[in-house]
């Protein structure tokens, strides 16, 4: 077959494709690209279709191998409460408050006497049903509410024993919900308080009625009780403890009079904590409670210190019912009335001087003894230091007894009721939260004092003996002839030259502490130093001003009045003696009125105000006192002076008894 030539010159293929096939090659390598690209869009759009909802795969997390060496463990560990150890250091103190109501069951202590309070926050986020056992701890203070808890109080005030009886219930009642309790019932023995043994022995009988302990069906085998007494010595009228109720109160209506005047009372408490050491160091454990009741402060108060401490680590809070102390005073008057048939009961009332103060361990308040109404006694607001410390450092309450505690006006003597102490003025337990006394040991005080210098000034100056201004000072200057008018100016200028270096010294005292008054943050030593200052000018300008106008009118002065022979010697608002003397005059004016403002309702605001009624300077007045006028002399009477009646009858009635010795009260 011949084959046939192309036109480019290539030779034909016989075998090759016909026509049809060319023109589908043709066509398959022009629409090729088109192709490609319409199957690689569909491919993409097809795996994106598949991929839609499908979650991505978490994150494989690393495992983790902890390898520990296993503890071995210790035998079984006997968690059973231990004996608690406290620390020598105080703590803070708190206070309650009155309330004789019937209720006596339930934690009475809504009215706080100037003593501090643990506020508890509540956490929300602590909110939950998790419940504690109690550990081996005090039977302190009851709860007041859920908020504020009160541990030591010091302050607690009611108008009668009886009263602090029944507060006593709550907190018996507390203790025996805790574990079985021992109360040891301390009684003082002295003449004054044997009336309100008898009234106390009463009340017990309903106290132990109030907390299921009598005869009844509820009677309560884990209450049991010891009495002991003191006065010159101590004597354990129970010889061990017992849960008959008339067997107390039989113990407490023997407990007889001692009239030496001598009460060891330290002593007795801490006989009656060791006469029950065995309930709190031996299984099984119980609760041992220590309440006293005394109307002094005590003659061994040398054993304070010693007493708190080893009833604080045995876990034995000390309970006080006693008596209010005196503002920055030692003693005070009380009002006896004789109750024994066999002493003489001629008189209705007398007043002994008895110590119930006073409610700091240094003296913190300088006496300006004026015989005016600003040298009697008021209420401190807290107990004798010693005993108060006592209860503060135990976790008891002392409670502040006196029948006139719910006045806020003056108290005079007849309102003063029968071995009471006469206190003129009382002052709201609430208000004197702030100014509690500073219950530590005597050297962490001491330390604390000697670091600032105002109250190092105040507590030097308060210990110097009470300082004794013009005492009725001259005020009445009749004029016979001017030699006779200067030789009385004289006279009386020197009972200003007697008081003035006493006054000065003190002054100079603490003018040096002044420095140290505004790094000062309590206000009880505020009040203190700020009060003292006050006082001390005021009786120093007045001391200079008396003085100054004395040597004035030595230089003469004359009458306006034509009958006038007498000078007269007025008090006086303004100082006109000098810009020195005036200076001074507004400085106690200020400090004063500071103390007024700033510390309302305090005994330190009491004082301040009566002083302030005290005008700082003089002004001289002229009157007719006829002093030079001829006298008639007495013609006298020729009567004749009756005899007194005869004693026969008295004689009758046979000898008569004896007195009471008040010094031994």
């Amino acid at each position: 077959m011949a084959r046939h030539t192309a036109a480019d010159g290539a030779p034909d293929d016989p075998d090759g494709p016909d026509d049809g096939v060319m023109a589908t090659s043709a066509l398959l390598a022009r629409d090729l690209p088109a192709l490609a690209a319409s199957l690689v869009l569909h491919v993409v759009l097809l795996l994106t279709l598949a991929l839609v909802g499908v979650a991505t795969p978490p994150a494989a997390r690393p495992a983790v191998t902890v390898i520990e060496t296993p503890l071995e463990r210790d035998e079984e560990v006997d968690l059973a409460p231990q004996e608690m150890i406290v620390s020598d250091m105080p703590e803070e103190t708190g206070a309650a408050g009155d309330d004789q109501s019937a209720d006596v069951a339930q934690s009475l202590a809504p009215v706080l006497d100037t003593v501090s309070m643990t506020p508890v926050e509540p956490s929300p986020e602590l909110v939950g049903d998790i419940q504690i056992d109690p550990l081996d701890e005090l039977p302190t203070a009851t709860e007041m509410d859920e908020t504020i808890v009160v541990r030591g109080a010091v302050g607690a005030t009611t108008s009668g024993a009886s009263g602090a009886v029944d507060r006593l219930t709550a907190e018996i009642d507390a203790s025996l919900r805790q574990r079985p309790t021992v109360v040891v019932w301390v009684f003082d023995q002295s003449v004054s308080l044997s009336a309100q043994r008898k009234e106390i022995a009463s009340r017990l009988e309903r106290v132990f009625h109030e907390l299921g302990a009598d005869r009844t069906q509820r009677h309560r085998p884990d209450l049991e009780n010891l009495v002991v007494a003191f006065g010159k010595s101590v004597s354990l009228i129970t010889k061990k403890p017992t849960d008959d109720v008339v067997e107390v109160i039989k113990a407490i209506d023997a407990v007889p009079v001692d009239d030496s005047g001598v009460e060891m009372t330290f002593a007795a408490i801490r006989a009656a904590a060791d006469s029950a050491r065995i309930y709190r160091t031996s299984a099984p454990k119980k609760n041992v409670m220590v309440v006293a009741f005394t109307d002094e402060v005590g003659n061994d108060q040398q054993l304070a210190d010693q007493t708190a401490q080893y009833c604080r680590k045995l876990g034995i809070p000390v309970y006080v019912v006693g008596v209010p102390a005196p503002f920055g005073m030692r003693e005070v008057r009380m009002k006896y009335v004789e109750f024994d048939p066999k002493f003489d009961q001629g008189d209705a009332e007398q007043w002994a001087v008895i110590e119930q103060g006073p409610e700091t361990l240094y003296p913190e308040v300088v006496r300006v003894s004026s015989g005016a109404r600003e040298d009697e006694a008021i209420d401190s607001g807290f107990g004798p230091f010693s005993l108060s410390k006592l209860c503060a450092e135990t976790g008891g309450i002392y409670f502040r007894v006196h029948p006139n505690s719910g006045e806020r006006g003056r108290v005079t003597n007849q309102m003063v009721g029968p071995m009471a102490s006469q206190i003129r003025y009382f002052f709201d337990p609430d208000v004197m939260q702030a100014y509690q006394p500073d219950y530590v040991a005597a050297a962490k005080l001491q330390q604390d004092i000697t670091g600032n210098a105002a109250k190092k000034a105040l507590v030097e100056a308060a210990r110097s003996t009470e300082i004794q201004p013009m005492e009725s000072p001259v005020m009445t200057f009749p004029r016979r002839d001017d030699a006779a008018l200067a030789a009385l100016l004289s006279d009386a200028q020197k009972v200003a030259a007697r008081a003035q270096p006493r006054i000065d010294a003190l002054h100079a005292t603490l003018t040096a502490g002044a420095p140290g008054r505004e790094a000062i943050k309590e206000r009880r030593w505020q009040a203190g130093y700020d009060l003292a200052l006050g006082r001390v000018l005021a009786s120093k300008v007045r001391t200079d001003a008396y003085n100054q106008m004395l040597a004035q009118a030595k230089l003469g002065m004359k009458f306006q009045g034509e009958k006038s022979d007498t000078w007269q010697l007025e008090p006086s608002e303004e100082v006109t003696v000098g810009s020195q003397t005036e200076k001074l005059a507004k400085q106690a004016t200020e400090l004063l009125e500071r103390v007024v403002r700033e510390h309302a309702g305090t005994p330190w605001a009491q004082v301040a105000a009566t002083e302030l009624r005290t005008p700082l300077g003089y002004r001289w007045t002229e009157r007719f006192t006829g002093v030079n006028t001829p006298q008639m002399a007495d013609a006298g009477n020729n009567n004749n002076v009756p005899a007194p009646p005869s004693d026969d009858q008295k004689r009758k009635l046979g000898p008569p008894k004896p007195k009471r010795n008040l010094k031994n009260l």
